[in-house]
């Protein structure tokens, strides 16, 4: 899977002086009628085809997304070894995940060999169509051609250096001997592979330099995958678990743990103080939930007189 590196020694780019011929715009005079038609013109952009006002229409599309989201308040307690102090962004939390399941997984490494090796094909093809150099100057498309083939070979050894790297670097974590580094090794495996299976579900849409699209609705599913990462590679686990539904459904879930000492990690004189936490946790919850969707109910009921007919 080698590919011949690049000639150390490239040749100079010839440099290119682009001239631009400055020019000044005349001015254009206009009528009173032209500038009565290009205020007719703005205050129509404002508004969609039914006559709406967008920037309404788009707070309502906004409102609509914060409603869906507040039909249910889950509230849990955990005992953390750490809480991490890095905040989330979802297009950085996207990037160093891709990276990580891409580099750190099994399945991702062989998928990175796969690309790397049909690359290589693709640029020995390329290399044997390349016009022979003589001691005839080469024209500049046979030129621009070669250089542009360099260009992708020197991308494709730095990319194949990588993943060398984290071969190697994944085949010591997985055969190491050390017990607790083997147990973290194959913690990182379950989240990864986990998090790779949440992500196939997602349509996720990128920009021409290849930046994730976030919406409202991908921030609130990538924030709630971070937490699930930070919970799985922290070892951070939920010992009470309260759920409210607007149906009137109320799910409350303990670990086993709580009730029988004899297994819990916890201290028994602990277990009361983590009863009370989460109660606590449960009626502030509820509170901050009851005021969300009452600020929600009265700004539907502001925005009624403006719904279309």
């Amino acid at each position: 899977m080698q590919v011949d590196r690049a000639t150390r020694n490239s040749r100079n780019a010839e440099d290119a002086a682009n001239q631009i011929k400055s020019r000044r715009d005349k001015p254009i005079n206009k009528s009173a009628s032209d500038l009565t038609v290009n205020k007719d013109n703005k205050s129509a952009s404002s508004k969609d085809a039914e006559g709406q006002s967008t920037s309404l229409k788009n707070f309502r599309e906004t409102l609509k997304d914060v409603l869906e989201e507040i039909t249910s308040l889950e509230v849990n307690t955990m005992i953390v070894g750490k809480i991490p102090i890095t905040k989330f962004d979802a297009k950085d939390f996207y990037r160093e995940l891709s990276n990580n399941i891409k580099y750190k997984t099994e399945a991702g490494l062989q998928d990175v060999k796969e690309s790397l090796l049909e690359r290589s094909s693709q640029l020995k093809q390329k290399g044997f169509a390349l016009p022979q150099q003589t001691s005839t100057p080469l024209l500049p498309k046979e030129a621009s051609m070669i250089d542009e083939y360099r260009t992708e070979l020197t991308r494709y050894n730095e990319d194949l250096e990588v993943y060398k790297e984290a071969e190697r670097i994944f085949h010591d974590r997985q055969n190491t001997v050390d017990p607790k580094e083997k147990a973290k090794f194959d913690l990182e495996q379950d989240c990864y592979s986990e998090l790779a299976r949440q992500l196939m579900k997602l349509d996720i849409k990128t920009d021409p330099n290849g930046e994730v699209i976030v919406d409202a609705p991908m921030i609130r599913y990538f924030r709630k995958l971070w937490e699930l990462e930070q919970s799985i590679l922290n070892g951070d686990r939920i010992y009470a678990q309260t759920r409210f539904a607007l149906d009137g459904d109320l799910t409350n879930r303990f670990v086993d743990d709580l009730f029988m000492p004899s297994k819990s990690k916890i201290d028994p004189k602990m277990t009361q103080l983590v009863f009370d936490l989460h109660r606590q946790g449960v009626e502030n919850a509820q509170k901050q939930w009851s005021g969300l969707i009452e600020t929600c109910v009265n700004l539907v009921k502001s925005l009624m007189p403006f719904r279309s007919k």
